[in-house]
């Protein structure tokens, strides 16, 4: 085997000089992420498009492109809806998706594999559609996500792709990733896209009075995974915990209900001894708590270690450590928007989740072990009201939080509208706004 994988790096090699000559100015630098098998087929493919006689479609044509999870997350929801448009049944226009699973590891999940098998939508795993959009640009166009140029570093396939396509007149349209935090919105305004689709009037407003973002590029959407929290129902989530967790059926009628929800796997990444500090702040979060009135839901992210688990390790060191449910996350039929349905509060550190949670009328205290800490990001939260932010000292900062959260009967008001501001629209519907925008974009030159 060791011998094969070396022959086929090898050739790899000898190729790329081959490959660079006969795509010529239609080479993209995603190139480099492509299966060898898929980089034979891309040449064979470019190479019969040459050939005289070879028909050009001048149909409207739509190309999602997808290099890494975030892609999927927020594009497929479009795709799924687009392909159900009676444009698309109609055949009035063309609906094609890329996957690039060199790139950031991507591999879609079964259900949104399943869905667009249903859809008889086929998955490309080479670039070819790009390059005849790029040699027929007419009514073509390219939707992506994740292309801000600020940060490079992250989001080169995305930027180097747009880049490309631009150059031969191919439309892109981009959509918002990351909340409000303010390097997120930093970020966005870098958008290399021609047009970008942002969640809630905040995102907007600060693109274009604070980042001078032409406002003719910015679509007010709102955010199609937002469309899920118009229907959620906390009782079938309460069914769903308790058959997961049978032990928590009397405390779920009898304590408040806290959630934790936060990304520990990076918020103290460049610090010194990063894991002691996690250690240390899941320790800090317990101790905060009255575990006779309160259940703590533990929503683990996907990226955080589960060896060791932090979460676990802590609870194990605490005397009522059956009051603390850690939700790993492969259950997925205990999502982070379910939990939040049914919890009282919410404690985080600095994650979109926390803007959620607001917008589902929840209260929310970020914790951090510093005033300089990664928590900072998410200040300007504590305009909306429900939102407080403690830091380990004073030793009683966090329990006070905490307890006005829970038990004060205090009304906190905000002149401000949280879903407005963050979502546009918790009405259902971001989704549609959205695919409206792309159809939009591709049609209004083909009439």
């Amino acid at each position: 085997m060791a011998k094969q994988v070396s022959a086929k790096t090898k050739l790899r090699k000898a190729i790329q000089p081959l490959e660079a000559s006969l795509l010529s100015q239609y080479y993209f630098s995603v190139q480099d992420y492509l299966k060898y098998e898929d980089k034979l087929k891309l040449l064979g493919k470019y190479i019969l498009n040459q050939l005289p006689g070879t028909s050009v479609s001048t149909q409207p044509e739509i190309t999602f492109f997808l290099y890494s999870k975030a892609c999927e997350r927020m594009l497929i929801p479009l795709l799924v809806n687009l392909l159900q448009r009676p444009e698309v049944k109609n055949n009035e226009l063309k609906v094609n998706l890329i996957v690039l699973n060199g790139v950031h590891q991507l591999k879609l999940t079964p259900s949104n594999s399943q869905k667009l098998e249903a859809l008889n939508c086929p998955i490309q795993t080479d670039y070819i559609k790009l390059i005849e959009a790029c040699k027929h640009p007419e009514n073509k166009l390219v939707v992506v996500c994740l292309d801000h140029r600020m940060m490079y570093e992250f989001h080169q396939c995305g930027v180097d792709t747009v880049d490309r396509l631009k150059t031969f007149g191919v439309k892109t349209l981009s959509i918002q990733h990351g909340g409000t935090r303010r390097d997120s919105v930093a970020g966005l305004a870098t958008t290399v896209s021609d047009k970008f689709m942002v969640w809630g009037k905040r995102v907007e407003r600060e693109l274009i009075h604070q980042y001078s973002v032409d406002s003719s590029r910015v679509r007010l959407v709102g955010n199609p995974l937002h469309d899920r929290l118009a229907h959620l129902d906390s009782k079938q989530v309460r069914e769903r915990l308790v058959a997961r967790y049978p032990q928590v059926s009397e405390k779920l009628e009898s304590r408040k209900i806290v959630s934790v929800a936060t990304c520990l796997h990076t918020e103290y990444k460049g610090y010194e001894n990063e894991q002691e500090l996690y250690r240390k702040w899941i320790q800090l979060l317990y101790q905060g708590l009255d575990f006779d009135r309160v259940l703590l839901l533990v929503k683990m992210h996907p990226n955080d270690s589960k060896n060791p688990n932090l979460y676990r390790q802590a609870a194990e060191e605490i005397s009522n450590s059956d009051s603390i449910i850690v939700i790993e996350p492969e259950i997925t039929e205990l999502d982070v928007y379910g939990i939040l349905s049914i919890s009282d509060l919410l404690l985080t550190r600095c994650s979109t989740v926390a803007e959620e949670a607001l917008m589902m009328g929840k209260k929310v205290v970020a914790f951090d072990l510093f005033e300089d800490g990664p928590s900072k990001g998410y200040k300007h939260l504590e305009e909306y009201g429900s939102y407080r932010t403690a830091y380990a000292s004073p030793d009683n900062a966090l329990n006070n939080a905490i307890s006005a959260a829970l038990f004060s009967e205090e009304a906190v008001e905000s002149s401000l509208n949280v879903a407005e501001d963050i979502t546009y629209r918790l009405d259902g519907n971001s989704t549609n706004r959205a695919v409206d925008e792309i159809l939009t974009e591709v049609l209004a030159s083909h009439h």
